[in-house]
């Protein structure tokens, strides 16, 4: 009987440390993301402000490391505004794996609200409810 506790005991410990072991590479792989997203945002968009007098530009980003996909995701939303037209105004929306340098996905509206591109990988969307829902894997687990 104390052999058998002494298993199970055995057992739960090193299933214990391999789960923490899992979640402190998880945690330096969503780090490494973080710091990979942020330089590729910088090296793309800059500080993501912009403006040259006839249009201004407003881009942030979040960024996610899906552990079952083993990819790191970026996700930046961009406003530009037109100042003499506002309704030339642009809403976009791009999904990347910042590993692979490969676009997963893109959304784009006017100022009008019509949208001119709505895709993730190989599935069209028609609203921007539909492209978060695409897109929604993809930033979660």
């Amino acid at each position: 009987m104390k052999i058998s506790i002494l298993l199970v005991l055995s057992f739960l410990s090193l299933s214990f440390m391999s789960y923490a072991a899992s979640d402190k590479e998880n945690y330096e792989l969503q780090e490494k993301c973080g710091k990979r997203a942020e330089e590729y945002f910088k090296r793309s968009f800059g500080t993501g402000i912009s403006t040259d007098g006839k249009q201004s530009m407003l881009s942030h980003y979040t960024n996610h490391f899906n552990s079952k996909l083993n990819k790191c995701f970026i996700l930046v939303t961009t406003t530009i505004v037109q100042m003499d037209k506002p309704e030339l105004s642009k809403y976009l929306k791009m999904l990347s794996d910042i590993n692979e340098n490969k676009n997963f996905g893109n959304f784009s509206k006017n100022g009008s609200e019509i949208i001119s591109i709505c895709n993730v990988l190989d599935k069209g969307c028609y609203s921007e409810s539909e492209w978060d829902s695409l897109v929604k894997p993809y930033m979660e687990e």
